[in-house]
């Protein structure tokens, strides 16, 4: 039943019901059925089937209308692109990490196979990893894979443009500056599964659309409510500029002067005009020269008396260890080189324990774009892309693992051989390390 105002308007009828309820109440005492219940649900403003047509259906979040409209790339966000890069660019910890964790990828062996049989010799295996090691046709697969890792850190926006020839070959995968690209999404808050997916924003002006097969764009840290990746720089964006702080504060210790604040009593008699002539009189003696900083200097005997000193900077402290830590962990990296010194032992575990977890999560991420890219670009969906064990832990630990599952029957010693590089053993390598009895076993 729909109720009618005086000017002829609907009123909704939970309402109503509520008014009547409450009325009851007050004039009879008796209490409704449902005490201070939940009470029905609003109805929605469409049906199912208008949902579902409207793209209100599965919406992944509410997002602003016409967001499609706006040009600046990440406008939505309260921390821009230019932010994070000045940010990872200026605070010389978090530049050192982000190198260091690109070195620790870059240097690890890794090859193509087939998915199903895990073989390695098959051609069409060895012509992806000709074409991998120089992906784009300029740069090597270290300095291509580096510069993809630099927009994964710094911006979570990694990007990959599938350049093909006239005949619609694949002729080069080239990476592109993620800060340019700005996500289109669909009525459900999604990427267009197809027409344009992506534009490329340069000097303000839209100029290029892009569809999912024309650029490849893998962020690895999404978010439902979010259109774009939350990177680890902007994951520690507070630590960073702090620190940033506390970098320029200690910086403007050597350049500005090491001299203290304080605070320095003058004669009584002298007047607010005297006062200000023999500050700036002071201020140019520390700004003149830097030497002339660490030079004796006379003052009148009352100012001598009369100084007091409010704080002494330091130049490094528990803080800044904090600082470290902090940003260190973001990125799975050992603090130790940044800390106080602590057993070596442990030092070493810390080191193989950061290695190992840290770099697992960033492999993951490379062989997921990689087979992404074979399957999508190559034509080559059965092949994959995998990591061969590398130096991640010491020879020694590597050794005492493999001996470990060649013992206990779990590896074969070829297995075992083939993981430090090294190729299966020969009849007579076979005879002279084994005898026959336990070489039967083995290959069992």
């Amino acid at each position: 039943m729909t109720y009618r105002n005086t000017q002829g308007s609907n009123i909704e009828p939970g309402l109503v019901t509520r008014i009547a309820t409450g009325l009851r109440y007050a004039l009879t005492g008796a209490a409704p059925n449902d005490w201070f219940g939940p009470m029905q649900p609003m109805a929605p403003a469409l049906n199912m089937q208008q949902a579902e047509e409207a793209g209100v259906a599965g919406r992944q979040f509410d997002y602003r209308t016409g967001y499609n409209v706006s040009i600046r790339p990440r406008s939505e966000e309260a921390v821009g692109f230019d932010q994070l890069r000045a940010l990872a660019d200026n605070f010389d910890l978090l530049r050192l990490v982000i190198e260091t964790r690109k070195d620790q990828l870059c240097a690890l062996p890794w090859s193509i196979r087939v998915r199903q049989d895990g073989s390695h010799g098959d051609a069409r295996c060895r012509k992806a990893e000709t074409f991998f090691s120089m992906p784009d046709r300029e740069h090597t697969w270290d300095e291509w894979l580096r510069m993809l890792l630099e927009d994964l850190f710094v911006l979570d926006a990694p990007t990959v443009y599938v350049r093909r020839t006239n005949g619609g070959s694949l002729y080069a995968l080239e990476p592109i500056d993620g800060a340019t690209i700005k996500r289109i999404i669909d009525a459900t808050g999604r990427t267009p599964q197809e027409g344009a997916a992506y534009q490329q924003v340069l000097k303000g002006v839209p100029v290029v659309d892009y569809s999912r097969e024309e650029l490849i764009y893998k962020p690895r840290n999404l978010r439902t409510h979010k259109v774009y990746g939350y990177s680890p720089v902007e994951q520690v964006i507070n630590t960073v500029n702090i620190a940033l702080r506390r970098q320029i504060s200690t910086l403007n210790y050597f350049t500005e002067g090491t001299v203290p604040d304080a605070l320095a009593g003058v004669p009584s008699d002298w007047s607010v005009q005297q006062i200000r002539e023999f500050q700036d009189y002071w201020d140019m003696l520390l700004t003149d020269d830097m030497a002339s900083r660490r030079k004796l200097k006379f003052v009148p005997g009352e100012i001598a008396r009369n100084f007091h000193e409010v704080k002494q900077p330091p130049l490094k402290d528990m803080f800044d260890e904090w600082l470290a830590r902090v940003v260190c962990y973001c990125f799975a990296i050992d603090a130790t080189p940044f800390v106080a010194q602590v057993n070596r032992s442990v030092a070493e575990t810390n080191r193989e324990q950061s290695l190992a977890e840290g770099l697992a999560p960033m492999q993951q991420w490379v062989k997921s774009l990689i087979d992404r890219l074979l399957a999508q670009c190559l034509d080559e969906p059965d092949l994959e892309f995998v990591w061969q064990e590398g130096d991640i832990v010491s020879p020694q630990v590597r050794q005492q693992v493999l001996s470990g599952y060649v013992g206990a029957k779990i590896m074969h010693p070829d297995e075992a051989r083939s993981q430090i590089g090294l190729p299966p053993l020969t009849d007579a390598q076979w005879a002279k390390m084994y005898p026959q009895d336990a070489k039967k076993d083995l290959r069992l």
